[in-house]
């Protein structure tokens, strides 16, 4: 049986992956992978997507992350 320990560290590891798989994307086109219909447009996501990042880089600069 898998321990709660092993179960958080594989989730972990899908969630690392999927977000480099993401993070590789432009903003464009990352956008277009979360669109659904019916939520927010592709345009609102890409620059959502680029504050996030610009947002990151700048905790990243700061030593925070």
């Amino acid at each position: 049986m898998t321990t709660r320990a092993e179960a958080l560290a594989a989730a972990g590891r899908v969630l690392a992956e999927a977000r480099a798989r993401r993070d590789a994307l432009s903003p464009e086109d990352a956008a277009r992978a979360a669109y659904v219909p019916g939520g927010r447009s592709v345009e609102e996501l890409t620059a959502i997507i680029r504050e996030q990042r610009r947002r990151a880089r700048a905790r990243q600069q700061a030593g925070l992350n």
